[in-house]
């Protein structure tokens, strides 16, 4: 009898996921070597990338639970890394903002995710690299 991993291990998907759980894993570490937690780097990304928010869209936009947002939200303001204000339109929303100390510290989280995924790719060459990231932005597009 097969293993679950021997059945799907010649799936692309399958591969792509377990790829994916790596370098998450490579992200995590690094983040904690740093002693950073992974969900400022999704906070402070989506704020540089995208925009200030109400809190509630920053939620939906990240796909965090609106509880722990607040709870991380509450740390990065304690830290200086972002400002919540309220909403003019409605008293009653906070709208968030990535600081200058935020978008340095997103500088310094941006080069953990990039040594995170150097040792994910080690073992390819710059070619096989290229080649890669076309692919899965072919598979990306829709």
């Amino acid at each position: 009898m097969k293993s679950f991993q021997h059945r799907l291990g010649d799936r692309v998907v399958w591969q792509l996921a377990r790829a994916s759980q790596q370098w998450q894993r490579l992200v995590r570490r690094e983040m904690a070597a740093a002693d950073l937690r992974t969900q400022y780097y999704h906070v402070l990304a989506s704020l540089a990338d995208d925009g200030e928010a109400a809190q509630t869209a920053l939620a939906d936009r990240i796909s965090f639970d609106r509880s722990d947002l607040v709870t991380v939200l509450d740390e990065l303001e304690r830290l200086g890394h972002v400002v919540r204000r309220a909403d003019p339109a409605d008293r009653r929303r906070n709208i968030v903002g990535i600081t200058a100390a935020g978008e340095k510290l997103l500088a310094e989280m941006d080069q953990l995710v990039v040594a995170a995924e150097g040792r994910l790719l080690e073992p390819l060459t710059a070619a096989e690299r290229k080649t890669l990231l076309e692919l899965l932005s072919r598979l990306g597009q829709d």
